[in-house]
């Protein structure tokens, strides 16, 4: 399986795959989530942060802000964008399987195109996490992959909707990854209180390729 810290590596020495400003779903995300600042302290964590773009977005919005990424090339960059405001202990290398913060310690977690890498049993176990490290009356956002992705079914079928990408017209030949229905939804993410989901598709080269995502909001 391809899904290492050497892949993710390689990809962030790559300026392309360090994206400077944050996703405008993520944006919308993070201004709805500003009410959880009012009674004070609220604190925020980036689940495969990358290079940091959206841990700025937090600091800029108030939130005392940490992250995690396997890829410690991907964790330097993010640690230069936010040496002057993030005491380096906050971005740590781990994985999103064993999250290394007490339970219940953050109002709002975000996971950006992160947890459909791997297998059913690893998504199910990063939603785990993410649900024990929430606060309660705290939200998350996880963006994954639908089964209309064009992705989907390209490689070698290793379960239930997960395969091992076998196309070189991407970044992810060799990833292993899991996508999800409308219907498996709900089930995946049941220990939460509140769960709501919405989709969005984009095509590239020339509409040949469909990108199709959830963005799934939750809450503890």
């Amino acid at each position: 399986m391809t899904n290492s810290s050497t892949h993710w590596d390689q990809l962030h020495d790559n300026r392309r795959f360090r994206p400077q400003y944050p996703n405008d779903h993520v944006v919308r995300f993070m201004l709805g989530s500003r009410a959880l600042l009012k009674p004070g302290r609220a604190r925020f964590l980036d689940i495969g942060m990358g290079a940091g773009r959206h841990c700025k977005l937090a600091l800029d919005l108030g939130f005392e802000t940490c992250g995690i990424d396997t890829s410690f090339v991907g964790l330097q960059h993010a640690r230069q964008r936010l040496a002057e405001t993030v005491p380096a202990h906050l971005l740590a290398r781990a994985s999103m399987l064993a999250l290394p913060f007490s339970d219940a310690s953050f109002q709002v977690v975000l996971s950006f195109g992160v947890f459909y890498y791997g297998t059913a049993a690893e998504m199910h176990r990063a939603i785990e996490e993410a649900h024990r490290v929430l606060a309660p009356g705290g939200r998350a956002l996880i963006v994954s992959r639908t089964v209309d992705d064009y992705r989907f079914g390209k490689g070698k079928a290793l379960g239930h909707n997960t395969f091992q990408l076998d196309i070189a017209d991407t970044n992810e030949l060799g990833t292993v990854q899991h996508f999800l229905n409308a219907g498996d939804i709900q089930p995946c993410f049941a220990a939460f209180s509140r769960v709501t989901f919405e989709k969005t598709e984009t095509t590239t080269a020339n509409r040949t390729r469909l990108d199709s995502d959830w963005l799934i909001t939750v809450e503890k």
